[in-house]
């Protein structure tokens, strides 16, 4: 999926609006332009009027959305997002960044139609409404875009959008695949080389679908049975293991690669929208009754491994997270297990 298809892919209900909007923006946002009807008696008077000069209309604002891509004499939106998107990039953040803040950018600057210097508090909250009422972003999304336009912000030596206040994002338990959907998933895709290989690198890795779109061959170490993630989230490298069903998928698929004399140093020379189309198509031939995505087999690698007693600290390692707050989301996740514990120790009154 896309950086702005992902933006705006939750919806947050009418009723969890007022969370995080504050008692006096409730009235919502109200259009700039009125919108006039035509009347057949005044025909004759639009007639006359024809010859005389029309003002130039400026730029439109509403619940729409924002529509113009230039602003007023002297600002040019596309070129300031675009410096914007060199930055980020000098500051080697990962392209899935810079393209979803130079979105961002683009967004408020075009709803603004105002230089940054210019941009007030007001300017910034009034978005963020906009975005909650008319686009019905979702905590999640409104919390990445305020961090985008912090950014866009500081970048320019402002610090206006410090002010701006995030929403606590929700936490939400991770969704994952029972062993036994796994092992059909795992059959459905037996048949194709390439296929089989993405699914078990997934299954087994616990890999990102844009870390494992940017594998190379040479990230391949058959002899420690090892494969490097090189620049994961947050710019970080990591070793996972290659275990032997996952090598023997590498295997199968790099033969039947050289057999068809291809020669391209990435290991899958595909995109994160064609790996999530191949894994969701699997999942529905699989028999699977709900939308299945590469993340959600990290997530099952992940309980799989903490409910047959693996040490949390190494499923931390695995999956490349910076602290191990965010791998104990996983100890909530296995209801058996907690089942188990509690049969074990419940009170007999």
């Amino acid at each position: 999926m896309t950086a702005s298809a992902s933006h705006v892919e939750q919806r947050t209900p009418d009723a969890t609006v007022r969370v995080y909007l504050s008692d006096e923006r409730k009235g919502g946002f109200h259009c700039a332009h009125t919108i006039i009807r035509e009347n057949p008696a005044s025909s004759r008077a639009m007639a006359t009027s024809a010859s005389m000069p029309r003002p130039t209309p400026g730029p439109r604002r509403g619940p729409s959305g924002p529509r113009s891509t230039s602003g007023p004499a002297g600002f040019d939106v596309l070129e300031l997002v675009g410096r914007f998107q060199r930055m980020l990039q000098a500051q080697e953040r990962s392209p899935c960044t810079v393209k979803q803040y130079g979105h961002i950018a683009r967004m408020f600057l075009q709803f603004a139609q105002k230089p940054l210097d210019e941009v007030t508090l007001h300017d910034l909250e009034a978005f963020r409404e906009y975005l909650v009422l008319q686009r019905h972003y979702s905590k999640n999304s409104i919390y990445t875009t305020v961090r985008g336009l912090t950014c866009l912000f500081r970048s320019y030596g402002f610090a206006i959008a410090d002010q701006l206040e995030a929403p606590r994002r929700p936490e939400r338990l991770p969704r994952y695949l029972t062993e036994e959907e796994m092992h059909r998933l795992l059959e459905v895709v037996k048949e194709s080389p390439r296929d089989s290989a993405i699914v078990h690198v997934l299954a087994f890795c616990g890999l990102r679908v844009s870390e494992l779109a940017h594998l190379h061959i040479e990230d391949l170490e058959f002899e420690r049975n090892v494969l490097h993630v090189r620049s994961g989230k947050g710019d970080k490298d990591r070793e996972v293991v290659l275990e032997d069903r996952t090598r023997a998928a590498i295997d199968r698929y790099l033969t039947d690669r050289t057999l068809a004399g291809e020669s391209n140093g990435r290991l899958f020379p595909i995109g994160p929208v064609t790996i999530e189309r191949i894994v969701r198509r699997a999942a529905q031939s699989a028999g699977i009754p709900r939308r299945v995505t590469p993340h959600m087999l990290r997530h099952t690698l992940a309980t799989a491994l903490l409910s047959r007693g693996c040490d949390i600290r190494f499923i931390q390692k695995l999956l490349g997270h910076a602290s191990v707050a965010t791998t104990q989301i996983y100890t909530h996740v296995d209801t058996q297990a907690l089942q188990s514990a509690y049969q074990r120790a419940k009170p007999h009154y």
